[in-house]
């Protein structure tokens, strides 16, 4: 079951890295924008998504509690790579190469947006009828662990109950198609960044 939890993760962080693999390949459906997400049930907290050339660079800032630990900090993406630091230990991160990216580029043909869907089937979800969410029409997937609602291939809500544990995450605010500071996308050069193993 941890599994799906990380394999959505891995979607909702990793895809971006696949535009660098094939420049056909665009993991959202809008080039550029300013997510913000809260967090509730097992992780209670925010984070923020800056996007820009339709996923081809991406930031994730996240502020949250999970198991009781404090969760603070970003998730860059850099070619194959995602790198992750907090910014109050500005001296040490890490930085993780996912093996799953070249065989997700490969597997999905240009169509991130298919490709994702047809992975949560193969999780025992099914296609639910499109419902709208912050005003925006979003594609659905449910199953008996919950539901999972995407518009252009960004994540809008995550409802899932696994174990007894629940996990919510959804969009409160969203800005598409606006001007995103390259600021957020660069990769600090003053800290070292040690090799994390892979999570799954």
């Amino acid at each position: 079951m941890k599994n799906l939890f990380a394999f959505s993760l891995c979607l909702f962080f990793i895809l971006p890295i696949l535009a660098g693999q094939e420049n056909t390949l665009k993991p959202y459906g809008l080039k550029s924008g300013i997510i913000e997400y809260s967090y509730s049930g097992d992780k209670v907290g925010k984070g923020t998504l800056y996007f820009d050339d339709y996923g081809m660079k991406s930031a994730m800032f996240e502020d949250a509690i999970e198991d009781g630990e404090k969760r603070k900090g970003w998730i860059v993406t850099y070619g194959d790579y995602q790198y992750l630091w907090d910014p109050d230990q500005s001296d040490e991160g890490m930085k993780l190469k996912n093996p799953m990216i070249t065989w997700i580029a490969e597997a999905s043909k240009g169509d991130v947006e298919s490709f994702t869907e047809s992975m949560y089937l193969k999780m025992g979800f099914s296609k639910g009828h499109d419902e709208t969410f912050l005003g925006k029409p979003c594609k659905v997937m449910k199953g008996d662990m919950g539901k999972v609602l995407t518009w252009n291939g960004i994540l809008m809500l995550l409802d899932m109950k696994v174990m007894g544990t629940g996990s919510h995450q959804e969009v409160t605010k969203i800005q598409t198609n606006v001007p995103v500071d390259g600021k957020y996308f660069v990769i600090p050069k003053n800290i070292k960044f040690s090799e994390m193993p892979m999570m799954f």
